[in-house]
């Protein structure tokens, strides 16, 4: 059962009172796109937004200004009523005024704001070949929102148990699309299950007779219609989401009009910069064949564009240079290095390969099919010359994938018992076959070990301050493991780049005080052991996003950016070096730390210390440096029971640890809710305790 017919939208608990550090946060953008060479006028909400003074675009033809939404407290609570499925995280509203270059080509691009004390996270802003129709929330089924002109992109969000409704005159035989982008929009919402807008999208004639629905496409929840209309009449397009939760952020874009729309682009995989003339189908096209060409590796995004606008993107996975691509034929032998790319048919439900392999040879072959656009849920399974199974494998996580959640795309590996020939069988798991069912094979030496992904991809730094970033590791990386950070200004400095940690390691980075109020972009690698030396792999910039209270997932960010804002009026530091560990006996009462505070002068707020990260096996109680005092020495108390499991072990256990101090700011009421902002919050960079033997 689909989970959106069980699922329940389950509202976040918050506490009476939460202390934010002002860290900006985007909820929604509203209309979350615009036509290219024009300006639009959008209102985003979120969570101190109100604060930003920038807007940064991926695309350097986008620009914006920010204007501030003057709203009565009594019209804020009105909006935002406790009995609904609101959230205070998007209680704030600002106006962007977007100006989007003619140059500009159409697709998804990365929108941040960027404030006094940092840059939010990104959501998507869509450059479309047609103009906005921002809805009526007046409007209903009796009196729908008019649209005079297709093409156009229908703008709107939907309310708790509501359905919008928009109305259009339309021809017999006109080839109607419409293509939704709603999840595309926010691709997680973290307190609703299923965690996304799950919209469903019908089309109806003036008798109320249905022409066409759609409620997912293929495997993507975003609904897609394309029908021929059956007469001259007035046809009314409704949408809602298919359990009927509703607010800001449930909000979408209907491309809508005798628009062209790319169903399927053959061959799909091809080698970068090598061009391939490709068969094209779908509707409203007017040619059935195309050529494409890429420079970048891996998954690409292309569009078609003809006199109407630009298509739907269809994926193209692009072999690196050096790979041989072989087109599809049963029995074909897939070599080490060698890639073969092919679908299922009618005739041939289950395709047969050969391997050839040495006793003792590991056989790695990875399928890329749904990752690139295909409808294909693969099962591999490999024969020995007996005609044996001996390694058959359904679903492989790929964590690079950070917007699927299904991930249908297996990888085999099988050590051989023998030298021979074996055979590899491909089939989907529910028997389907077609064009749409493509995949290529590629038969690989040895796979990356793991995958590294650094967070937030923009970290906020103040002048003469310490800021942080967490890279996080999925599979297993060899010892020794540092950190490499590139890019960094003069003056600054970093801490605990030796990785310790298998799975997740924080970094920090402290600026001089003299720092220029800027944007740097920087890159971080990972410096690991191999077999016979050392090597580097990239750490991929990413915004972790949460569905629905459980999952996070690693959204890949355009890039990597350092951003210093003013300073503080005071900055933390330990008075011991960060890069030696502070070593400790399970039978301590306490762990002391000195904790250094350089104060500008007439300075004199209290400043109240808490943990940066939360351990079971320590607890601090509450400690504030009064206005007279530059050092405090703290006393981190160990829970002696939770140390018990360490006894005997060979290797001392480690914890990193940094501790933050804050200023507490303005207290605002949202409803019944309380929420203390912080006026400052600064840490110290973070060092390791590690456990005595």
């Amino acid at each position: 059962m689909k989970s959106k017919r069980i699922a329940l939208f389950i509202l976040c608990a918050i506490f009476s009172t939460t202390l934010y550090a002002q860290k900006l946060s985007l909820g929604f953008l509203y209309p979350a796109g615009g036509q290219v060479g024009t300006t639009v006028e959008i209102e985003a909400g979120g969570l101190n937004i109100n604060k930003a003074t920038k807007v940064l675009f991926s695309h350097p033809g986008i620009s914006a200004e920010i204007e501030p939404i003057k709203e009565s407290q009594s019209a804020k609570r009105k909006r935002r009523r406790l009995n609904d499925q609101s959230s205070p995280q998007l209680a704030d509203r600002v106006k962007l005024i977007i100006k989007i270059a003619k140059n500009v080509p159409c697709g998804m691009y990365d929108l941040r704001l960027q404030g006094p004390s940092g840059v939010s996270n990104m959501l998507p802003f869509e450059v479309a070949s047609y103009p906005n129709f921002v809805e009526n929330k007046k409007a209903n089924a009796k009196n729908p929102n008019r649209v005079t002109t297709l093409p156009a992109v229908l703008c709107g969000y939907v309310t708790p148990g509501g359905v919008d409704h928009f109305c259009f005159e339309g021809q017999k035989g006109q080839n109607i699309v419409a293509t939704v982008k709603a999840r595309q929009l926010v691709p997680y919402i973290a307190d609703a299950v299923p965690g996304w807008f799950q919209p469903v999208l019908k089309i109806t004639d003036s008798e109320g007779r249905e022409v066409a629905y759609s409620d997912d496409y293929h495997h993507n929840v975003d609904p897609v219609i394309i029908t021929t209309l059956p007469k001259n009449d007035i046809y009314t397009v409704t949408i809602h989401d298919a359990i009927y939760r509703g607010r800001e952020d449930f909000n979408y874009r209907i491309h809508i009009g005798q628009i062209p729309f790319v169903t399927g682009r053959y061959p799909a995989y091809g080698t970068v910069g090598k061009s391939i003339k490709q068969e094209i189908k779908g509707v409203n096209l007017g040619t059935t064949t195309a050529k494409v060409k890429v420079k970048k590796e891996g998954y690409n995004q292309i569009t078609f564009t003809n006199n109407i606008g630009t298509s739907d993107a269809v994926s193209f996975y692009a072999l690196p240079k050096g790979v041989k691509l072989m087109s599809g034929k049963e029995g074909a032998t897939i070599g080490l290095h060698t890639a073969l790319s092919d679908s299922l048919t009618e005739k041939s439900r289950i395709k047969r390969y050969r391997v050839n392999a040495q006793m003792g040879e590991t056989i790695i072959i990875e399928l890329i099919g749904r990752r690139n656009g295909s409808r294909i849920d693969a099962v591999l399974r490999l024969r020995d010359h007996f005609g044996k199974v001996v390694a058959k494998v359904d679903d492989t996580e790929d964590p690079m994938q950070g917007l699927m959640t299904f991930h249908a795309d297996p990888v085999l590996k099988y050590t051989a018992k023998r030298t021979g020939t074996m055979i590899l069988e491909v089939e989907d798991l529910y028997q389907g076959y077609g064009e749409d069912y493509h995949y290529l094979l590629w038969r690989h030496s040895q796979l990356p070990a793991f995958n590294a992904f650094v967070s937030p991809a923009n970290i906020t730094i103040p002048a003469g301050g310490t800021a942080s970033f967490r890279v996080d590791i999925t599979g297993k990386v060899k010892r020794p493991a540092n950190l490499i950070v590139d890019g960094l200004p003069k003056g600054f400095t970093t801490s605990s780049l030796k990785v310790l940690a298998s799975k997740r390691w924080n970094v920090s980075i402290t600026s001089p005080k003299d720092a220029t109020v800027e944007r740097f972009p920087i890159k971080v690698e990972l410096e690991y052991a191999t077999k016979d030396s050392r090597a580097t792999a990239k750490v991929v910039p990413v915004d972790n996003m949460m569905q629905a209270f459980y999952y996070t997932h690693y959204i890949q960010a355009a890039e990597l950016a350092l951003d210093v804002v003013a300073p503080s009026p005071y900055r933390l530091s330990v008075d011991f070096d960060v890069e030696n560990e502070v070593k400790f006996s399970a039978n301590n009462e306490h762990i002391p730390i000195k904790i250094i505070v350089d104060k500008d002068p007439g300075f004199n707020e209290p400043i109240e210390l808490i943990m940066g990260v939360k351990h079971r096996l320590f607890t601090l109680d509450p400690v504030t440096i009064l206005p007279e005092e530059r050092e405090k020495i703290i006393y981190l108390k160990l829970n002696h029971a939770g140390f018990e499991r360490f006894r005997g072990k060979k290797n001392a256990p480690f914890w990193q640890m940094n501790i933050v101090g804050t200023v507490k700011g303005e207290i605002t009421k949202q409803g019944k809710r309380t929420f203390q902002n912080a006026k400052y919050r600064e840490m110290t960079p973070y060092f390791t305790l590690r456990l005595k033997n």
